[in-house]
């Protein structure tokens, strides 16, 4: 193990990275350790408080992950029949099953955690031919068991930061149907809930802003508005806000692509802390471990803003922060 800080970010080729953040005005000291393996574009981070794990994905790649905490183990799948894995969420009362998005597919896949392969159940929906040209980006469950997932111009078809053609979903689980909540989008990335406000956020990265939104009886998001905006002056702040989680006391953690760093964001919309990372393309975030007060940080190896080296594309345990975050719910299917 090495042990390194904030001045002199350096990668290394053993099993663990550990980082020291030196006390400043942003953020008081916390240790960083890399979980390999590198992926080529981590996303999706969901911490599973029965297994004590943490799921991830590779998207471009199309392979889903288990780090196994009491293990200090990851084990990787793929699944026939698939072009992508843009996020990964558990069913509630199965605990082999789970939906991952798909180009414009939802799907219930079949993964015992360990073996390497996992398989496809069925096809839970599909956005259909008005959205060929798109694919589904970050998903998430509501803590009332909802699924809302957004969606981007895939990539093949141009380029996402010019061409607002994503929107924001939600899976009705009782008809079936996917029922829009938003449109005009760039990247849809982060979404978060605070339920003693009975608000939801919402990234969009090409937009480069957080949404807020009030959320109705039937779980709509209602009401957007800009709530904060990573270039306020309309100077390029050199980095976008990508994959976002929230703690017990409503601050947002959003990840900063091209950054190096997550950002801490009060609900006064003050930038209370940074977290670094010895990776440049930060894509998510998500609290975890047995007392929930660990952050965990995906990341991408592959070539998106420039070639990367090792430590790109790890997992990185961020500990020391003084943050509790709130349990990750699953996803209530009918059958």
């Amino acid at each position: 193990l090495e042990l390194c800080n904030r001045k002199r970010l350096q990668a290394t080729t053993g099993r663990k990275l550990f980082y020291l953040q030196e006390s400043d005005s942003m953020a008081e000291s916390y240790r960083v350790a890399a979980i390999p393996p590198y992926t080529e574009l981590g996303e999706g981070p969901h911490w599973d408080i029965a297994r004590q794990s943490l799921y991830y994905v590779s998207l471009t790649d199309a392979w889903i992950h288990r780090w196994d905490y009491r293990e200090g183990k990851v084990y990787s799948a793929s699944i026939d029949g698939i072009r992508f894995a843009t996020f990964i969420v558990p069913v509630k009362g199965r605990s082999d099953c789970f939906v991952i998005g798909d180009t414009i597919r939802l799907l219930v896949i079949r993964w015992d955690g360990k073996a390497s392969k996992a398989t496809i159940v069925r096809e839970l929906a599909c956005l259909g031919p008005d959205h060929v040209d798109n694919r589904f980006n970050d998903g998430k469950v509501d803590p009332w068991g909802r699924l809302y997932v957004g969606s981007m111009l895939n990539e093949s078809a141009g380029n996402p930061f010019e061409k607002a053609t994503g929107a924001l979903w939600r899976y009705c689980d009782r008809t079936g149907q996917m029922v829009e909540q938003d449109r005009n989008i760039y990247i849809s990335n982060g979404l978060a809930w605070n339920r003693a406000t009975n608000k939801f956020y919402f990234v969009d990265s090409g937009a480069n802003h957080i949404k807020e939104y009030d959320i109705d009886l039937d779980g709509n998001l209602i009401n957007p508005r800009i709530w904060y905006d990573f270039k306020p002056d309309g100077a390029d702040p050199g980095y976008f806000g990508d994959g976002m989680t929230i703690d017990s006391e409503g601050n947002l953690y959003v990840a900063c692509f091209n950054g190096y760093k997550v950002v801490k964001i009060s609900p006064e919309k003050k930038i209370l802390a940074e977290y670094k990372v010895p990776a440049k393309q930060v894509t998510s975030a998500s609290f975890g471990g047995p007392k929930l007060d660990d952050l965990f940080v995906t990341t991408a190896a592959k070539n998106l803003t420039g070639p990367q080296e090792e430590p790109a594309g790890a997992v990185f345990k961020i500990s020391g922060i003084g943050a509790k975050g709130l349990a990750m719910n699953e996803v209530v299917l009918k059958d």
